[in-house]
This record gives structure tokens, C-alpha cells and sequence, in this order.
């Protein structure tokens, strides 16, 4: 019994792109992405029928351009063939790092999360909804209607909490800017320290 050339390739694609085991996180064009099989043949269209053009090993780094089903044009970095087509399971966005900025947004914001949850678990109201990073020192704290209705002691004392939380993550000396807006975007405050 002969079988078909076409079927082993399309069984073969099936079976190798089944056993993937990487996230692979919608990308964008413009976005870089990483080869993440040993050797991926990169094709003139989107398709398994498509001419081959090169092999592409893996880890070797390269620009998406457009998607098109299950297939991903890309851009290769090389002078001789710029561009071609891969299976979208065969690729993964590059994880970009998280610079020390990030980072400490990212566990102030944690504390601020909890912060929020301990405050309006004993008082049964939330102060503030969100915490946003403007960057170069500024935040945006997004307040209740109930944060705006107390006296303004009360939120000296809030914004006071927040300084501090923000304190315990960034290198000492770092000034902070906070901007307080209520749930319609209208600034009421901005602290400088």
C-alpha cells in the first residue's frame, strides 16, 4: 500500500505541532519572536505545499509581520531571504524583561492591592480603586466617591499610607508624584514628596 506524500507531511505537521508545550501569547506585527523547534522550515506562503526557502534553527530571533490562519509571515534579519512563512506553533513571543522600574511598580501595585482589600474589609469601603504607573515617579490613584466624601485629614492620612507603601519599595531619596482622580477622571489632588 503506497501512501501519499502530502499525508505524511500534513501528519507529520499535525503530530509536531500537537505536541507543543510552550505558551505561545498572541504576538503582533512588529513583534519579535524566538524559533522554538530544533530546525523550522520557513516557506514562500502559508501553506505546507509552499516552496521551501530556508531552515531556521531554533532560538534564532525574528519579526512577525502578519498572521494568516495558522501561519505566520516573518521577518528573518538576513540579507539573502528577508522574508517567509512558519507554522504559528513552531514560534513564541520573546519575553521581554522586566526592567527594576517595573519590578518595584509592579510590588508596590501588589501592596497597594492588599492595602486596598484590608481597608475596605474594615471599614466595608473601598478608598480607592486603582493604582496606575505614569512613569519618572508619578502615579495616578484612582479614588472613591467615599475617599472624596471624607474630611481632608482623613485623606492626608490615605495618601499618607500610600507614600509609605510606595517608600518600602523604591531606593531611598526617590521622590513621588501622586495624582488623585475620582472614578470619572477629574483630578482633585496631586502630592509632590
Amino acid at each position: 500500500m503506497r501512501i501519499n506524500n502530502r499525508i505524511i507531511q500534513t501528519l507529520l505537521l499535525f503530530f509536531l505541532c500537537g505536541s507543543v508545550s510552550i505558551s505561545h501569547s498572541h504576538a503582533a506585527a512588529g513583534d519579535q519572536l524566538i524559533i522554538t523547534r530544533n530546525i523550522v522550515n520557513l516557506r514562500t506562503a502559508p501553506s505546507i505545499d509552499a516552496t521551501l526557502l530556508i531552515k531556521l534553527k531554533k532560538d534564532r530571533k525574528v519579526i512577525e509581520i502578519q498572521r494568516q490562519g495558522d501561519w505566520v509571515e516573518i521577518k528573518t534579519n538576513r540579507e539573502d531571504i528577508k522574508t517567509g512563512w512558519v507554522y504559528k506553533t513552531l514560534i513564541a513571543k520573546v519575553k521581554k524583561k522586566e526592567s527594576a522600574e517595573e519590578k518595584r511598580f509592579r510590588i508596590f501595585k501588589q501592596r497597594f492591592n492588599a492595602h486596598k482589600e484590608n481597608v475596605r474589609n474594615q471599614n466595608g469601603i473601598p478608598q480607592f480603586i486603582e493604582v496606575i504607573d505614569e512613569g519618572g515617579g508619578t502615579i495616578q490613584v484612582i479614588a472613591t466617591e467615599a475617599w472624596l466624601a471624607t474630611t481632608y485629614e482623613a485623606r492626608t492620612v490615605s495618601l499618607t499610607d500610600v507614600f509609605k507603601l510606595w517608600s518600602d519599595v523604591v531606593p531611598v531619596g526617590s521622590s513621588l508624584t501622586v495624582i488623585v482622580l475620582d472614578e470619572q477622571g477629574e483630578q482633585h489632588t496631586m502630592m509632590l514628596r
